[in-house]
């Protein structure tokens, strides 16, 4: 549901009277393991209304992308450098410096604008990583770069891609049935993922094996062109002002969400560190 909370208020964005007429924007949703197109245009759908009242620019001068592939995502940006693009911190991380990225603003979540992440099984069976080594563990999350979960998430403590047999499932509930029913030993949950499960009846059949640091989130960055450079005060401006507005509260409110702020480049750097390290 992040995910396409994060499509359905892109399109909220750019639409935003903030930007200037004369300028192309080209905005890039890039989420592995996320929703399908068809799925996610259902959802866009309902922002129709909003976005016909605030649209600073022609649809024609306008493009937005969506892959769930990231081979597909980055063979577009190769040749389409000027283009903003909503993604995770992960491929923040993985791509930063061949895109040479900017992030801009970050993801404000109803519990706070950090998220953990965590490994799950069902109650009574494993009680730490060492006795899940070598056992199956599925989950969307699964589709991050494979540095990022080693270095970020698991924090050097294992090598998911060596000590676990991986099955990525863009179908979170699926997965964690299959993991009550004994076919799958664990579950990695984003934060927002977790959260959602504690209204679920089988909550209670499910136990927490490892949590992640605490992980800061990204939510736009950009690709650091002259032209991105001249749009990117206004693109932000328009996205904190939907925030504040009744419009864009009400939509982030409906996906967990309070809205995006303004991030310092600085404050990822201990993070960098930690990806980057030999």
């Amino acid at each position: 549901m992040r995910r396409i909370a994060i499509v359905c208020l892109t399109y909220l964005i750019i639409s935003s009277g903030a930007l200037a007429r004369e300028e192309a924007l080209k905005l890039v949703i890039v989420s592995p393991g996320g929703p399908s197109a068809k799925k996610v245009e259902k959802y866009i759908g309902q922002f129709t209304g909003i976005i016909a009242d605030r649209v600073g620019i022609g649809e024609e001068s306008v493009t937005g992308r969506y892959f769930t592939d990231r081979k597909a995502a980055l063979d577009y940006l190769d040749k389409n450098r000027d283009s903003f693009i909503i993604s995770s911190l992960g491929f923040y991380l993985s791509q930063r410096k061949s895109l040479n990225l900017i992030p801009l603003a970050q993801i404000e979540l109803s519990a706070g604008s950090t998220q953990h992440f965590y490994l799950v099984v069902k109650k009574g069976i494993f009680h730490n990583l060492d006795e899940l080594k070598g056992k199956t563990i599925s989950g969307s999350a699964l589709y991050q770069d494979p540095r990022f979960l080693n270095r970020i998430v698991f924090d050097n403590r294992v090598d998911p891609s060596s000590n676990f047999i991986l099955q990525p499932n863009p179908r979170t509930l699926s997965a964690l049935r299959k993991l009550l029913k004994g076919k799958l030993d664990g579950v990695l949950l984003n934060g927002v993922q977790y959260e959602s499960l504690k209204s679920l009846p089988f909550f209670k059949d499910i136990a927490v094996v490892y949590t992640s640091p605490v992980i800061p989130e990204v939510g736009l960055m950009m690709i650091d062109t002259p032209a991105n450079r001249k749009l990117k005060d206004r693109l932000l401006t328009a996205l904190i002002s939907l925030s504040d507005s009744g419009e864009g509260t009400e939509a982030f409110k409906s996906f967990g969400m309070i809205g995006f702020r303004p991030m310092e480049p600085a404050s990822l750097n201990k993070v960098i560190t930690r990806y980057d390290e030999k």
